[in-house]
């Protein structure tokens, strides 16, 4: 049961670098496609400047898209510092920025 309840709570998975959604199986679960209402994009941020690269700044950042998951792993442990990327969830038909701010 604990570790049913850690992936059920895990958060995004990932399978052939495409997100999928896991649920409780139950014997009346009916196996049909949902509209997704949310969904989790990643937002790269090519030419932030280095000092904005912190969680919390690029969680302030994220706020303005949607709600923030989580920053990408190789900025947190300074891995590849090409450019910065944090995911987010967003609404279907949520207008987002593009461009350069």
């Amino acid at each position: 049961m604990i570790g049913k309840q850690e992936v059920l709570q895990g958060g995004i998975y990932h399978f052939d670098n495409k997100p999928f959604i896991v649920k409780e199986w139950t014997p009346e679960l009916e196996f049909t496609k949902e509209e997704l209402q949310i969904v989790p994009i990643w937002i790269k941020f090519p030419d932030l400047d280095f000092k904005y690269w912190s969680k919390v700044v690029l969680n302030k950042i994220g706020r303005l898209v949607g709600k923030p998951i989580m920053v990408d792993h190789n900025i947190e442990e300074r891995n590849r510092l090409n450019f910065a990327r944090i995911l987010v969830e967003v609404e279907m038909g949520t207008k987002l920025p593009c461009g350069k701010v």
